[in-house]
């Protein structure tokens, strides 16, 4: 019989507290430095969470998802969930969606980071709602969403193919095809 490989409490602490680091560099380097540059805000957490949802398993990327969206929820001044819920349910529907398609095609982040990015603006509108009553969705989509949908989709093939191409030299396998 063939066993998974079972990891040490040790291996699996110190994945945990990597994963985090890396994505409490992700907010900072959101949160501070593509604004100041950009003037615009870049959700890089959600383009990472949802790209890594096309290459990685789920049950991974779910604990990415979470961790990042509490990150962003301290570093926002959110209440706490808010944006790790947005997260998890943009990551569980873009798996649903778009996990029977393969990996190859150039079309698939595009669309998974447009998917994704809607799912997590629509769930934040509406936990917004929840939480404060009424609330302008006009407003929220033209200077919230949109802006920031076209942000994230313009990097995410090539963070795709760059998060794809660390997959293979992880695993071992040729960079290039060879026929």
């Amino acid at each position: 019989m063939d066993y998974p490989k079972r990891y040490k409490i040790e291996e699996r602490i110190g994945y945990e507290l990597r994963a985090i680091l890396i994505l409490f560099g992700m907010v900072v380097m959101q949160k501070i430095i593509v604004i100041t540059w950009i003037g615009l805000a870049v959700n890089l957490v959600l383009l990472l969470v949802v790209l890594r949802v096309l290459l990685e398993p789920v049950t991974q990327v779910v604990r990415w998802a979470l961790y990042g969206g509490l990150l962003l929820d301290v570093t926002s001044g959110a209440r706490l969930g808010v944006h790790a819920i947005a997260l998890i349910i943009a990551v569980g529907i873009v798996y649903v969606l778009l996990s029977r398609i393969t990996s190859e095609s150039w079309v698939l982040p595009i669309v998974a980071v447009l998917v994704g990015g809607i799912v997590y603006h629509l769930c934040n509108a509406l936990l917004l709602v929840v939480q404060f009553g009424g609330y302008d969705f006009l407003a929220y989509l033209t200077a919230v969403a949109l802006p920031e949908m076209l942000m994230i989709v313009i990097p995410a093939l090539p963070i795709f193919l760059l998060l794809r191409w660390v997959r293979s030299i992880r695993r071992g396998e040729l960079p290039l095809d060879v026929y």
